[in-house]
């Protein structure tokens, strides 16, 4: 194996991760579009045949790929271009925008989740590059998308309607702390609505309290038993994250809606799932005539789960012990990433892996640790050798 120490350049790695942090693309509303020319130059640099790929609603993803020899396997990196808005920036230690390096740590909005996993891979390549040590053949695609904070659907999604993506394994580097991640769980959101009547809160009587209604439902919604368990993610979960009802205190509300997350395992089906809901929403009606309801589906994202004996994984652990010294346990995800489109509809085998602590994503002060880039650079660098030295 390639003695890569000699060849990380610890100040460009840095300097790398902190202009990708300065380049706002909060998502909403999703202006991920500035940071493309700046990717798409450094990649074109290094010999990569870069495009921008347009969504329907404008937002870019960019493709680029890069080949060795005749032949051989491709190995797909996955990294999202748009973070979460950063909030108030009086609530943050500094400018979230800024990517302040500070003993140790790069903070700024999408340090973590994952503009650290984009630099610490473009720069493994670029270590790859100085070692003169080139893979024999095969060849490198980036899928560098958009809208990933919001269920993907401009982005991997988009780009998986389309087609024409290949691979024979893919990396996904949302941060895990360097762990091998080969699961996670799936979203379902449903909305449901109570419907009543109206009347004046002094005659009641009059009136369908539709409140009242939805109050009956989400008793009976959480007695629905969940009795499936997964190795890794664990139990599904149920929550409820928002119920709206009412126009004034002295009428009887005549509407009440509330927005469902049910987070599912990897042998969980959707229809399955909105079937049990429907059932409760039904044996309500038939107790009650006078419930009424609408139910509908807000958004989906699929579970996905990839096998712990596929060679990307092996690869993903090998490397990771070789850099930290320690044999990395495989881990789960109780979100959902990008991995799904790859998995369940290209069936690209893939590992997510990549820096950043799982406790900082979606925080203020967000921040990445230093070393953890280092790592992860050498730790990518070993797992693109090593699988594109393999025949196919």
């Amino acid at each position: 194996m390639t003695n890569f120490n000699r060849l990380l350049r610890k100040k460009e790695l840095i300097d790398l991760t902190t202009r990708l942090v300065r380049i706002p693309t909060e998502n909403p509303p999703g202006n991920e579009k500035a940071a493309v020319p700046f990717l798409k130059s450094i990649l074109s640099k290094m010999g990569f045949k870069t495009k921008t790929i347009l969504s329907p609603k404008g937002r870019p993803n960019i493709f680029a790929e890069k080949s060795w020899g005749k032949g051989g396997r491709t190995l797909i990196f996955n990294g999202h271009l748009d973070v979460v808005p950063a909030g108030h920036p009086s609530q943050w230690r500094f400018p979230p925008f800024q990517g302040k390096l500070d003993k140790g740590r790069i903070y700024g909005r999408g340090a973590s989740d994952m503009k650290g996993g984009i630099a610490s891979f473009i720069h493994a390549l670029s270590m790859i590059e100085r070692s003169k040590i080139h893979p024999p053949q095969g060849a490198i695609i980036l899928h560098l998308v958009s809208d990933e904070e919001s269920h993907g659907h401009q982005g991997m999604g988009f780009l998986t309607q389309r087609g024409g993506i290949h691979g024979d394994a893919a990396l996904v580097g949302e941060p895990t702390d360097l762990y091998p991640v080969i699961a996670h769980k799936g979203a379902l959101w449903l909305r449901i609505s109570t419907l009543g009547k109206s009347a004046h809160s002094g005659r009641p009587h009059l009136g369908v309290n539709a409140i009242e209604k939805m109050t009956k439902l989400i008793q009976q919604l959480h007695l629905i038993p969940i009795e499936k368990e997964h190795p890794l993610l664990g139990k599904p979960t149920f929550n409820v994250g928002m119920i709206r009802g009412g126009t004034k205190i002295n009428i009887v509300p005549d509407h009440c809606e509330i927005e469902l997350d049910r987070r599912m395992l990897p042998n969980e089906k959707k229809e399955d799932i909105v079937k049990e809901v429907k059932e409760v929403l039904d044996s309500l009606q038939r107790q009650d005539p006078l419930f009424q309801y609408q139910l509908e589906e807000i958004d989906f994202a699929e579970p996905s789960e990839v096998n712990p004996e596929e060679e990307i994984v092996k690869m993903g652990v090998e490397a990771t012990q070789e850099v930290t010294g320690e044999k990395p346990p495989l881990r789960a995800f109780s979100g959902f990433t990008d991995s799904r489109y790859y998995i369940n509809q290209c069936h690209i085998q893939t590992l997510i892996l990549g820096p950043g602590d799982t406790h900082q994503i979606h925080t203020t002060d967000e921040s990445v640790e230093v070393e953890a880039l280092i790592q992860a650079a050498h730790i990518y660098a070993r797992i693109i050798i090593n699988y594109l030295s393999e025949k196919r």
